[in-house]
């Protein structure tokens, strides 16, 4: 049985046996349903210091034979699995040479008997998304595992003497006997980038398993410790690949090939979120061709035209032959989304294409058990333009003087937003192909870096929506969290997508799709992110990987061996939606609570900023995102009111 599905658990690392702690973990593994509604169990250990739960989404082989926690035949080890190994019919196979019997046809079986095999060496075996956890009754040890990328979360508490685990932070609230608080820096991260990475959770009590890590606890070593497994700069330490770039394109074909066929393997229908770009094309090309049968694809459209991109969808669909389910967006549907979302993500997240996310995956569900998404291609093989435009931006500013460029960012510093706002918007008028309020963010990220600019002064500048002062101004003590890109290999270009691997996709990427396909019990699957793939391509040489301006060389190649160029060569667009219009045509509702004297943000952030950013807002429409990050944080603290937030943080 392949199932995706929550996990939870606890350990009492002293022994002892709270009376409180099977309720908790009956509620926490409640919270969890929406992940799993086919099944669910529990496992306490005699003393009852250690309890497991689960909560299953029932993919392959639906028969109970893959119920879980799983106990091994001697009773020694306890799983809780969330995720999928797609390689573990190779490993049974493995496994059964070495005398290990099975009951189901499932995977589940399957790293239960690894780990039993190889001990934690097992996780290296597996190719798939996966959160795991086992409890070693001989040796009082308990495991933690999460995958490579971050597919999968898995959140943990420790107060000195109980670690708490769960996917999601719902269920470790089940558990607490104390007061949470607000991790002051995870809420500054927030307003920086829009998520809260790894390892830092919301809460100061919790953190997030770094990917392709495992934690261990035990009564010998009673402190949580993590270990490193896998990272994809240990691919880049190898070196770039050395073949021509037909041969590169042929082996790229045949491994999206295998990553494709092993996520085709279910006994439920199977999806694929289309928009027409190059990477879900290219997931939706291969899938029809190889599956047997029609496929499924789901697209999510917009009113708003200058954000719609559902017609070359539409005409992919058309020329795969795929059953093609199309929904177009709008406000109304929208504000439906939005009230929920708070709940969904747990703790304050701020893309908002988190939205269409939602709907398209309640869009999926209605049809399909099972979607394949196409996240990944860009951080795998440089999709985004900043990734051009960065490299260009250093160039262009490194080249001045110093003093040239103190002076520049005086002047610039000096004029007033609504006055530069309106010259972006003449700029634009007058032929840019970018929003004004694209324009004006630049502008001001420009401001950031001109006095002493680095190559990470650049990234993160063009990465950040407050600056580190802006966000002290707003919440006070911030102090910049800022990961240096020198710190990865190769050129610029290199380690700004090393930096996005490392963080952006797995706390903001796949926080919102297994959140959007997970709260309607439908499981993504990301077959761009088989780690086979992954290390093929960061050992590609530049030009075949990214080639210009993001164009994906080498993927482009193999994509247009099943779709005409005329469907794919056009500028890229993104996942973007109509956000500033919406929020401006619904002003009363999504704007003007922030500067309500009832508003939840009052007394945690600076209300002379929270006011001028409002107003700004409503006159020229360019800080959207801005404006976004406050109302979301609003709106998570109404539903979380009693966290200890205004102790935390100090305006």
């Amino acid at each position: 049985m392949i199932v995706v599905c929550g996990i939870t658990g606890y350990y009492n690392i002293a022994g002892v046996n709270r009376a409180e702690f099977r309720e908790e973990l009956s509620r926490a593994v409640t919270t969890l349903n929406h992940r799993g509604p086919d099944d669910s169990g529990l496992w306490f250990n005699t003393q009852r210091s250690v309890g497991l739960g689960h909560a299953r989404l029932a993919i392959l082989d639906l028969s109970q034979h893959g119920h879980q926690p799983m106990v091994s035949a001697d009773g020694r080890y306890v799983l809780v699995f969330n995720g999928e190994v797609y390689n573990f019919r190779e490993i049974r196979e493995e496994l059964e040479g070495k005398g290990f019997q099975f009951k189901g046809s499932g995977d589940s079986e399957v790293v239960l008997s690894a780990f039993q095999a190889w001990g934690n060496a097992c996780v290296y075996r597996f190719i798939g998304m996966f959160a795991f956890a086992v409890w070693d009754e001989k040796e009082q040890r308990m495991s933690l595992f999460r995958d490579r990328v971050g597919v999968k979360p898995l959140y943990y508490g420790w107060d000195g003497k109980v670690l708490w685990f769960g996917s999601e932070l719902k269920a470790l609230r089940a558990f607490w006997h104390w007061q949470p608080d607000i991790n002051h820096q995870a809420l500054g991260e927030f307003f920086q980038y829009g998520y809260i990475a790894a390892p830092r959770s919301i809460y100061r009590q919790v953190s997030k398993v770094m990917p392709g890590h495992w934690l261990e606890i035990s009564r010998q070593k009673p402190e949580p410790a993590l270990h490193r497994y896998w990272s994809v700069l240990d691919a880049v330490a190898q070196g770039l690949l050395q073949a021509s770039e037909d041969e590169l394109t042929d082996q790229l074909e045949d491994l999206l090939i295998s990553a494709f066929r092993y996520r085709m393997v279910a006994d439920v229908p199977v999806g694929v979120f289309l928009s027409g770009g190059i990477d879900s094309s290219i997931v939706a090309a291969i899938l029809q061709k190889h599956a047997g049968q029609q496929i499924h694809t789901f697209t999510i459209g917009f009113e708003d035209k200058t954000c719609d991109e559902s017609g070359w969808a539409k005409k992919v669909a058309s020329h795969l032959g795929t059953r093609h389910t199309e929904y177009i967006l709008g406000l109304d549907k929208a504000r439906e989304i939005i009230p929920k979302l708070p709940q969904l993500y747990d703790e304050p997240f701020g893309d908002s294409s988190g939205i269409p996310t939602s709907m398209v995956s309640s869009l999926a569900r209605e049809e399909v058990k099972v979607v394949l998404s196409a996240d990944g291609g860009d951080e795998l093989f440089g999709g985004y333009t900043s990734y051009a435009l960065n490299p260009a931006r250093l160039k262009a500013i490194a080249g001045k003087p110093y003093w040239l460029r103190w002076l520049a960012g005086k002047g610039l510093s000096a004029m007033p937003v609504t006055a530069m706002a309106k010259v972006m918007g003449a700029a634009s008028l007058a032929g840019s192909s970018e929003s004004p309020s694209k324009l004006l963010r630049k502008m001001i990220k420009l401001m950031s870096v001109l006095p002493d600019v680095t190559p990470s002064a650049v990234f993160h500048a063009s990465q950040a929506h407050f600056m580190p002062l802006e966000i002290d101004r707003l919440i006070g003590g911030y102090e910049d969290p800022r990961r240096p890109v020198g710190v990865y290999s190769g050129s610029f270009e290199e380690q700004m997508t090393q930096w996005d691997f490392q963080h952006y996709l797995p706390d903001d990427i796949m926080t919102k799709v297994d959140r959007a396909t997970m709260g309607v019990s439908l499981e993504g699957r990301e077959p761009l992110l088989d780690q086979r793939l992954i290390e093929f391509a960061f050992r590609l040489p530049l030009h075949l990987r990214i080639g210009k301006l993001g164009q994906k060389h080498l993927l482009r190649k193999v994509l247009y061996r099943y779709v005409p160029r005329i469907l794919i060569d056009r500028p890229k667009q993104g996942f973007s939606i109509p956000i500033n219009r919406w929020m401006r045509e619904d002003n009363a509702r999504m704007v003007q609570g922030l500067l309500s004297s009832e508003s939840s943000l009052n007394g945690v952030l600076n209300q002379e900023m929270v006011h001028r950013e409002v107003n700004l807002l409503r006159k020229t429409g360019v800080n959207e995102t801005r404006v976004w990050l406050m109302f979301v944080l609003g709106k998570w603290m109404d539903i979380y009111e009693k966290v200890n937030i205004r102790d935390s943080v100090n305006v």
